[in-house]
């Protein structure tokens, strides 16, 4: 991936992949005001945990960042299983977390 003539590197280029996404996510929470409350929840959880990724991504700079988004969605999948109540965020992390790991891939 380059920009502006200078190449990126991978961790780099995975913080551009969430960047890309929040955007376009919050982009859509200002043009739809009416949302139905799961999907108002269901938005925040995905922006939470693409913020989440960011960090993640940022304290580990040396480690490969397909290997950090794809632990990272590993542990979301093992806390949606523990708890009902909180099943949901945890859920919706994990989901966030492939959707940003398949954009990478492409």
């Amino acid at each position: 991936m380059q920009r502006k003539g200078v190449i990126m590197n991978s961790n780099e280029a995975a913080k551009n992949v969430i960047r890309g996404y929040l955007a376009d996510m919050r982009k859509m929470q200002t043009k739809n005001k009416r949302w139905q409350f799961q999907l108002f929840q269901q938005e925040s959880y995905s922006i939470w945990a693409a913020n989440e990724l960011l960090n993640e991504l940022r304290k580990n700079k040396t480690d490969p960042p397909l290997v950090v988004m794809e632990e990272f969605r590993d542990r979301m999948d093992a806390y949606s299983c523990k708890n009902k109540e909180t099943s949901f965020i945890f859920s919706v992390a994990k989901d966030t977390a492939e959707v940003l790991i398949d954009i990478l891939l492409k």
